[in-house]
């Protein structure tokens, strides 16, 4: 089997808008992320009180990591309010 190519070469464009669009970047790994909860979900691999246990693990996990990190206790922050979205639209 060859090697994979990638898409980018080190240098390339992805590092550029990498480098210059951190908000950017934050924000599709959000909207992806959501997207493959909610697939997991209607393909019934997790349920959706699993899917909210993912969320509160990972946002409690990024609360424990953020006592010297602000971003940690923001992104901890984003995660809650994504659970709480989430539980409110399952109900």
């Amino acid at each position: 089997m060859g090697k994979r190519k990638s898409r980018y070469k080190q240098g390339g464009d992805l590092l550029v808008v990498q480098g210059n669009r951190p908000e950017a970047i934050a924000l599709a790994a959000l909207h992806v992320s959501e997207a493959l909860l909610l697939e997991l979900e209607a393909s019934e691999i997790l349920t959706a009180r699993e899917i909210r246990g993912v969320l509160k693990d990972a946002a409690t996990t990024l609360r424990n990591a953020g006592v010297e990190n602000r971003s940690c206790i923001v992104a901890s922050e984003m995660i809650e309010a994504l659970r709480e979205s989430f539980k409110k639209s399952k109900v």
